[in-house]
């Protein structure tokens, strides 16, 4: 039976657009290959939220000096970072035309959250279902507005998952749920429409990106690209990994395409998860009948 892989990027920041993503682009066309990108269609920040974070950072790393992920102003840069903190600019309403690029170039535009990523993070737990369902909504109104097809696929920020998010997005035509960071390979049908697809190709810490937490790490790139090779050595079906725009679309662009590499001659075929979730339901229906 055939091999998927997905290699998925969220979009939470606006240079993810500005320079990511673009980059990212080029490297998926130049190797006939597809991915899914997830994208915020509000803002990236709350101030008092960024500065308490900060804070406990601080704090913590006084206590533990192992770092696993690398600073906004190392992965946005010092002049993006400041920017960002000042305006706060949206994201993915304000870079329509990358997004059209997108999905002309045959990948798949996922709904990243809502009105703001660090809210969602912070405080969507304590929403009632009807802000939820709101929350649902303004990312589709922005999907609409910039005439971009109606996404799918849902990842929440941070992988928050409140409860009842899967019966909302069930309600919105939602077929696609990409919210667990597991070591598991297999794929989840909770609701009647709704299929949970792991990321299951981690790092150390399964929450950071995978190339980023592992650079992080001090993993040279002959480690990384082994341990992406490990983890797709097995006989399941589906394999997903994660990173973030701004950090391997403009620093690690000869690893994404090693390991596009690595995945095609494994036997992988690289898509979307749209394309994903279709090909396995058409396998699956062929195979009944």
């Amino acid at each position: 039976m055939k091999k998927y892989i997905c290699f998925r990027f969220d979009i939470d920041t606006h240079i993810c657009l500005k320079e990511g993503v673009p980059n990212l682009l080029e490297i998926f066309e130049a190797q006939d290959a597809r991915c899914t990108f997830f994208v915020s269609m509000g803002k990236a920040f709350k101030r008092s939220y960024f500065i308490s974070e900060k804070l406990n950072k601080a704090e913590n790393s006084k206590k533990d000096s192992k770092r696993e992920s690398f600073s906004m102003p190392y992965k946005l840069g010092f002049f993006n970072s400041i920017f960002s903190m000042l305006l706060n600019p949206m994201i993915g309403a304000k870079y329509h035309k990358t997004l059209n690029k997108v999905i002309k170039k045959g990948n798949e535009l996922g709904l990243h959250g809502g009105r703001n990523h660090a809210t969602w993070e912070r405080d969507s737990y304590k929403w009632t279902e009807k802000q939820l369902h709101n929350e649902i909504e303004y990312g589709l109104k922005q999907f609409e507005i910039k005439n971009l097809p109606k996404p799918i696929s849902f990842a929440s920020p941070c992988w928050k998952s409140p409860e009842k998010l899967d019966e909302i997005l069930e309600k919105l035509n939602f077929n696609i749920v990409a919210n667990q960071n597991t070591t598991y390979n297999y794929l989840q049908k909770d609701n009647k429409n709704i299929s949970q697809f792991p990321t299951n190709v981690i790092g150390e810490n399964r929450e950071i990106g995978f190339i980023e937490n592992l650079r992080a790490l001090d993993y040279s790139t002959e480690d990384i690209l082994l341990k992406f090779s490990d983890q797709l050595d097995n006989e399941e079906r589906f394999k997903m990994v994660f990173d973030h725009p701004f950090y391997a679309g403009r620093h690690e662009l000869e690893m994404v395409a090693a390991m596009i590499r690595i995945a095609k001659e494994k036997g992988y075929i690289v898509d979307s998860l749209k394309n994903i979730y279709q090909n396995l339901n058409n396998e699956s229906t062929a195979h009944l009948s």
